[in-house]
């Protein structure tokens, strides 16, 4: 501001100067404090306040959207494979980051031809698709659940889940015409649900037959694909599916039927070897090539920590499959129980071995941490799918007189050529013949000089894979014995198996050591691809179906 001071000339008093006038600048504009990150997990997300939600779409296709960032939003769509449409929902700041351990919940209804695929969208940009219909949405009302790691690139990446900040569902690739609506969206930190047999598979167990005496029960379904068993401390029911899934199932009404089931976790690839570990709680995870440690460390019921103890072993038609720890104390080499994990590991193609550890029984102790830490327990064995350690009575005429362990393994044979599939008796440092040997040695050979032979050979392509062995005082003294499923032929045009057979076991004599030789009867017909088995801590027979998705319980009940 300009001062003028005018000064008299003649003499006279100064004229005061003006007081200034003062002009106070404008403060500058706030800067808008950002939310605070919210807790979206087990929370939902269609019409939470923070969420964000819209729709757009290239002027070729149509797309109208009501209520689209409302708790009930519904698509009208008509496209076709040149355009796209698309709904997404940004949450922006999670104050519990995802971890790829939770289950994306969408409760959708469906009318007319649509197949969306839905998106997990991270902070860059970057994204990674999975087909609702993979899912099961098709027309009507329906309950989707995704276990957030089996979304993954063709190259079987998943999202970086910590970054994840929107989900996109985007109508492509097809012509498509129909309505959606949404009813729910939400992160679960747990999938855990109420289950019971259907009626369906209460149908499937009275269709089987089974001797006198005995009766099946259906105890679980909604479970195909499945792989292995296991119990744990506490009695509930393990059971892998090949497509990477872990269930836990409890029977709360102790009714003897699984009525709650739990996703331990998911995304694991190719599951066919599972075993729980009674000393710690982790839960072992086996398959193409490598064994996981996993652990609940929160308690929740769900995984959060994989640690991979063994990598990088030879697989390809065959891998390592089912676990069983050392009883106690283990007959071969004394350590106590659950010291060692036994499992096999395939042929790497038909009729060729592979690698040193392939086509063969190993074995790896639990605070193992590579290849070093493996042992061979036996080879020549193509394919052993699942091992038992079986209470054999040393008497076999006694069947409630003393007992020793005893190693048997289920082996699948030759896919393209008639030589047998066999169930083995493994001993210390044995060699069993494949590639060279198959079924039983020459008469006039010593069985173990060079290769043993089975305790009975089993049908070619038969595909005997579960066992199990039962002493179960309630059982008659002649079902106290092994048992093996026998999946069914796969390469072959003539049927053989979809059984369970009783292995009536006759000791022999040979030259290198006490063994054994098997007589088989059906014992369970009916069945569609019978694979996992186990004895149940009740002393029972439980058998799992392939195919059926359906786990039945084999009981005495008396003539």
């Amino acid at each position: 501001m300009l001062l003028m001071f005018v000064v008299s000339c003649g003499g006279g008093a100064a004229t005061p100067a003006p007081t200034p006038t003062l002009i106070t600048p404008p403060a500058p504009a706030a800067t808008p404090t950002p939310p605070p990150p919210v807790n979206r997990i087990d929370q939902e997300l269609l019409g939470a306040a923070g969420v964000t939600a819209s729709c757009d779409h290239p002027a070729e296709a149509q797309l109208t959207c009501e209520n689209e960032a409302s708790a009930t939003p519904q698509f009208h769509v008509t496209i076709n494979a040149a355009t796209y449409a698309r709904w997404s929902i940004h949450f922006a700041d999670l104050s519990t980051p995802l971890t790829g351990d939770e289950t994306l919940y969408v409760a959708a209804e469906q009318a007319g031809n649509l197949s969306p695929n839905l998106y997990l969208v991270e902070r860059s940009g970057q994204r990674v698709p999975v087909a609702l219909a993979r899912y099961g949405l098709t027309e009507g009302a329906h309950d989707l659940f995704i276990p957030l790691r089996e979304i993954k690139t063709d190259e079987d990446v998943t999202p970086n889940f910590a970054e994840v900040v929107e989900v996109q569902i985007v109508f492509e690739w097809a012509d498509m015409s129909g309505v959606l609506t949404l009813h729910h969206l939400q992160f679960r930190s747990v999938w855990q649900e109420a289950v019971a047999p259907a009626a369906r598979a209460q149908s499937l167990a009275a269709a089987l037959t089974v001797p006198a005496g005995f009766a099946v029960t259906a105890v679980a379904d909604q479970v195909r694909e499945m792989t292995q068993f296991d119990f744990d401390q506490d009695g509930a029911l393990w059971v892998s599916q090949q497509n990477g899934r872990i269930w836990r199932y409890t029977d709360t009404n102790h009714d003897g039927v699984y009525d709650q089931r739990l996703l331990y976790g998911a995304g694991f690839g190719e599951v066919v070897g599972l075993l729980t570990d009674p000393v710690d709680g982790a839960v072992w995870i086996g398959g193409r090539g490598r064994l996981l440690q996993t652990l609940d460390s929160d308690g929740n019921g769900v995984v959060d920590t994989r640690t991979v103890r063994l990598d990088g072993l030879p697989w390809g038609r065959h891998q390592n499959n089912g676990m069983v720890w050392n009883p106690d104390p283990d007959p071969f080499t004394g350590e106590p129980a659950h010291h060692w994990i036994y499992f096999g590991l395939g042929s790497i193609d038909d009729l060729e071995v592979g690698g040193p550890w392939n086509a063969a029984v190993l074995r790896f102790p639990r605070d193992g941490q590579g290849e070093d830490d493996l042992q061979i327990v036996s080879q020549g064995n193509r394919n052993p799918y699942m091992l038992v350690w079986a209470p054999v009575p040393v008497d076999l005429t006694q069947p409630d007189g003393p007992f020793a362990w005893q190693l048997f393994a289920g082996e699948n044979g030759p896919d393209f050529n008639d030589a047998p599939d066999e169930i083995n008796h493994i001993r210390w440092q044995h060699h069993y013949g494949f590639p060279e040997q198959f079924g039983p040695v020459a008469a006039d050979a010593v069985d173990g000089e060079p290769y043993s032979g089975p305790v009975y050979a089993v049908a070619a392509h038969a595909s005997a894979s579960g066992l199990a062995y039962i002493s179960n005082p309630a059982w008659p003294p002649a079902y106290r014995t092994l048992y093996v499923s026998l999946f069914g032929q796969v390469f072959s045009q003539e049927s053989v198996g979809h059984t369970v057979e009783r292995v009536t076991l006759t000791t022999v004599e040979e030259k290198t050591g006490v063994t054994y030789r098997g007589e088989p009867t059906t014992f369970v017909a009916g069945l569609d691809r019978p694979l996992p088995m186990l004895a149940t801590p009740g002393g029972d027979l439980l058998v799992g179906d392939y195919a059926t998705g359906v786990i039945y319980a084999v009981k005495y009940v008396g003539e």
